[in-house]
């Protein structure tokens, strides 16, 4: 009996993203899932912008080969309480060929959440009241 990993009609794309910023507000630790798919190796590009609207920071992951990927994100001018927003796009191709297959935008005030204590943090798809309740719960 063989059973399947993938679904070969299951679209790649982001299934969810969880930022949290670190206690110095400076670096900002980032995971994303994508669907399994077989055999595809697409780019994966987060880039903040500041209240101003300027580019802070960005991160661009070439040929991922996971389903999670981890990376922090450093920022370049830090302004605390602040809301940033964020861009996350994933493509396939290179450069100016590169065709966007998913994109998701979303903010970010740069405050201290903890992780460790299921406080909310920032991202898509994730229940953030459920992980919320399960850690007072806990």
């Amino acid at each position: 009996m063989e059973i399947p990993l993938f679904d070969d009609d299951e679209a790649l794309k982001i299934e969810r993203i969880v930022l949290y910023p670190y206690p110095d507000l400076k670096r900002i630790w980032t995971r994303c899932w994508l669907t399994a798919v077989q055999d595809v190796h697409p780019n994966l590009e987060f880039r903040v912008y500041s209240p101003d609207g300027l580019e802070d920071n960005s991160a661009y992951l070439m040929a991922v080969d996971t389903q999670r990927v981890e990376t922090t994100l450093h920022m370049r001018h830090p302004v605390p309480g602040s809301t940033y927003r964020v861009v996350a796009e994933l493509s396939e191709g290179m450069e100016t060929d590169a065709e966007v297959l998913d994109r998701h935008e979303f903010e970010m005030v740069l405050e201290f959440r903890d992780a460790e204590h299921n406080e909310a943090g920032f991202g898509i798809g994730v229940d953030w009241d459920s992980l919320r309740s399960a850690g007072e719960s806990g």
